[in-house]
Order: C-alpha cells, then structure tokens, then sequence
C-alpha cells in the first residue's frame, strides 16, 4: 500500500528544509549514491536518480520524516541519530 501522507511530506519538506532535515537528506543520500540498486532514469544526471527496489525518486525520499524508510534498511545507523525509531517501516512507497 502506498503512504501518499508519507509522500507529500516528503516532497514539501524538500522545498523547505530545515538544517536537520537537509543534514540527514545529504547523509541519507550519500547511501543512495553508492548502492546497488540506485538506478538513473537520466544517465549522468544525479537528480534523476530512483530507487531500484521501491522506485522512489532519491532526491525527494531522503527527506521522508520515517525511520529508516530504505526498503533494505542501508539508513537504519544513521536515522537512529537524528528520528526516534517508533515503527521500522515495512513497506514500499513511492516517494
């Protein structure tokens, strides 16, 4: 089931950061680049870049206020610095 509530707040918080927010996006993101599964829709260009398990755009994901919302948990360690883990989420949404 897709979280569309999960998903706005993911784009809004992307046009608006705050200094935490655009802290954990960037770390977040420094996982996507490095991943296996991270596939670009445009080649060579970073902002195309989707997630190959749940196909999410990565520049919009990185600022879901859930913890730890990898679909193969790689933001675990660092979520747990920044969002309190209530729910471990498990299932895809296209953020």
């Amino acid at each position: 089931m897709i979280d569309y509530k999960e998903i706005f707040k993911a784009w809004k918080a992307s046009f608006n950061p705050t200094a935490i927010q655009e802290e954990l996006a960037k770390k977040r993101l420094s996982i996507c680049l490095g991943c296996e599964h991270r596939k670009e829709v445009l080649k060579g260009v970073e902002w195309s870049a989707v997630c190959g398990k749940c196909g999410c755009p990565l520049n919009k994901k990185v600022f879901s206020q859930n913890f730890s919302p990898c679909p193969i948990g790689k933001w675990e360690n660092i979520d747990s610095q920044y969002i309190k883990s209530l729910d471990i989420k498990k299932k895809n949404s296209l953020i």
